[in-house]
């Protein structure tokens, strides 16, 4: 059997409302039934059971009556791609049977139209830049594709130094090796971010001091900040969430009143405004990756920006095992080879040439998202604050299961169910084993659990966002 199909089967004396309650709970939108040796005798979709209903039928009824007798089928001696065939936009499932008539398999047209989460837009120059490097024969961390992708990233940014780093992880440790951070200093991160922010810390020696977020930008809460600074406290890290940037303001004056540094972390918000400054320009220091499903990509990677010459020499020594350029194999620090090769840096030239592209996509799809589900009672929008311009990273959403009458994870379920793939929002630090926290931040606990996050690549069509807004609203339309 190559799915567990047994979900999908019910004996004949199942009622019209024990059929609703099985599709409910998630089951590729069909039900067979079948008889005592396990024959399949009919299907039912979550329409037969309305027709059944609006004829007169009661929900108590047996559903046998109401079934399709009538429906294509696959056979097991039959080729994989001879079944597959019979899928189309009309016909969503075929259920594949034994010679005996018995269910082994069950085939999903949402399966085969899969929308992921997230894809790389390599479209452009990136196989040409990658053939030149090889070529060449410059394929290591030396190389020119890495001085134009720092160039690149620097005037993109208006920033005076751009290093490139091996990934945004790398980024944000060397970012606070240079400006000093370690043993016995605090940093106080926001509770709701990925673990990478927290790690850097404890990398370094120092301690992560967590922080509530703000309810309506999902980000660092300069109030909360506040209430953390102690004497051993030495920099902050604000987290540009989901796209959307940090209340920079109140973060930079709490910050510079207690003289601390300012290191943002801009993973998830690249070409993200806040009240017109780009984010990473804002802070001492700005952090950015380029993994394979932020808004460019180089595979892995980041970039590390400052305005402080200092801090940039520190960061270039630090990256390269602690060697001062000039004089090879000796070391002023104990350093890390977080250096970005030729290869991964042409990749980010030829993505740096579209990157307005994609910006401008990512605002389409967005916007899109939020024309159709706006309206939806128990939806809540992506945070849109009238002094940023969110770059919408992934369209991200809560469910108020209290007005939908689902929850978070019972949509994602059934989204999968319909081959779209959805994605929570990060937990909340606090609940994690190496970040436990015996204060709670019911912020981040909130949005954490109403949090889901919906296919947002540069290349989704806007057909394929029409499909997923669909599905998400027949599913909140048959719960209630």
């Amino acid at each position: 059997m190559t799915r567990k199909v047994e979900a999908n089967l019910m004996r004949q004396d199942a009622t019209l409302r024990q059929v609703m309650q099985r599709l409910n709970e998630g089951v590729f939108g069909v039900v067979f039934i079948v008889d005592h040796d396990s024959h399949v005798l009919g299907m039912l979709t979550d329409g037969d059971v309305r027709r059944a209903l609006l004829a007169g039928a009661e929900l108590g009824d047996v559903a046998a009556p109401s079934m399709n007798r009538n429906f294509v089928v696959g056979r097991s001696s039959a080729p994989h791609a001879e079944n597959i065939a019979l899928l189309s936009d009309r016909i969503r499932h075929v259920p594949v049977l034994d010679d005996e008539g018995r269910l082994v398999d069950l085939l999903s047209w949402a399966e085969m139209l899969r929308i992921p989460l997230m894809q790389p837009s390599l479209g452009g120059n990136e196989l040409r830049n990658v053939s030149d490097c090889i070529t060449s024969g410059w394929i290591s961390s030396q190389g020119e594709y890495v001085r134009r992708f720092e160039t690149q990233f620097a005037d993109f940014l208006g920033r005076g130094h751009a290093v490139a780093v091996s990934n945004g992880t790398a980024a944000l440790h060397l970012a606070l090796k240079a400006v000093g951070i370690g043993s016995g200093d605090e940093v106080i991160v926001p509770d709701l971010t990925f673990a990478a922010v927290a790690n850097v810390v404890i990398h370094c020696g120092a301690t992560p001091v967590l922080a509530d977020v703000d309810a309506e930008t999902w980000t660092l809460d300069a109030r909360e900040v506040a209430g953390k600074i102690t004497d051993q406290t030495r920099a902050v890290i604000p987290v540009h969430l989901y796209g959307h940037p940090c209340e920079m303001d109140g973060l930079r004056k709490i910050s510079d009143q207690h003289g601390l540094r300012v290191i943002e972390d801009c993973a998830e918000a690249q070409g993200a405004l806040f009240r017109d400054r780009q984010v990473g320009t804002i802070g001492h220091v700005g952090c950015f990756s380029f993994f394979s499903n932020k808004v460019i990509t180089t595979g892995e990677g980041g970039m590390l920006t400052t305005s402080d010459p200092e801090v940039a020499d520190k960061v270039r020594i630090l990256r390269d095992h602690g060697m001062r350029p000039g004089k090879r194999y000796w070391h002023d620090d104990a350093g890390f080879n977080y250096r970005m090769t030729n290869l991964q840096a042409a990749v980010g030239v030829a993505q740096m040439e579209r990157v307005d592209e994609f910006l401008r996509r990512r605002h389409e799809i967005g916007e899109r998202y939020i024309d159709q589900l706006g309206s939806l009672p128990g939806l809540v929008m992506p945070p849109r604050q009238p002094w940023a311009r969110t770059i919408y990273w992934i369209f991200s959403m809560l469910v108020d299961s209290d007005a939908t009458g689902i929850t978070r994870d019972e949509l994602c379920e059934q989204l999968q169910q319909c081959g779209i793939e959805t994605r929570p929002l990060f937990h909340p630090l606090h609940e994690q084993p190496p970040y436990k926290s015996y204060e709670q931040f019911p912020v981040a606990s909130r949005l954490s659990a109403q949090g889901i996050s919906l296919p947002s690549g540069n290349d989704i069509s806007d057909a394929e966002i029409d499909r997923v807004c669909s599905e998400v609203s027949r599913i909140l339309m048959r719960k209630r």
